[in-house]
């Protein structure tokens, strides 16, 4: 199993890239479905609550997180582009005025797919101050939660 690894990006970018043993569309399945995205994302830190997807151009989404002292956040955001390759879409904390921008690209070969994924920010501040709340650990947690299910 390829753990979740960080790439060099812009000074305002979060770059990770992850492979899945399993055919994209299993990934983009589970990716967004909302009953699937239930059982991996969070990791092992919040449990999905709720999700809700518009899986389309102009569609909207928001998941909201329950973290184990009952504490919930949420994140919403509009997709912008949608095809088998690429994911294109805002990502915005709660009602927190900085709005990032999110663009997933999936490659398969062989029977497996690799998720490129960067995340823009609007400043390299807003970058750190991300990355500072353990972001990455909990993506790498999610993404191990994912492989799990698409070996099911």
């Amino acid at each position: 199993m390829t753990k979740l690894t960080l790439l060099p990006g812009a000074p305002n970018e979060i770059v990770m890239q992850r492979e899945f043993n399993a055919p994209r569309h299993l990934v983009i399945q589970a990716m967004t479905t909302p009953a699937l995205i239930k059982r991996w994302l969070g990791g092992v830190r919040a449990t999905v609550v709720i999700a809700e997807i518009d899986y389309r151009v102009g569609g909207r989404y928001r998941n909201v997180f329950r973290l184990p002292d009952g504490h919930e956040f949420a994140f919403t955001g509009v997709y912008r582009e949608v095809s088998d390759e690429r994911v294109v879409h805002s990502e915005r904390f709660d009602d927190n005025p900085n709005e990032s921008v999110v663009t997933t690209t999936l490659t398969e070969a062989h029977g497996k797919t690799t998720l490129h994924m960067v995340i823009a920010f609007e400043t390299a501040e807003v970058r750190d101050m991300v990355l500072g709340t353990g972001m990455a650990d909990g993506a790498g947690e999610s993404y191990d939660k994912l492989d799990e299910l698409l070996a099911q």
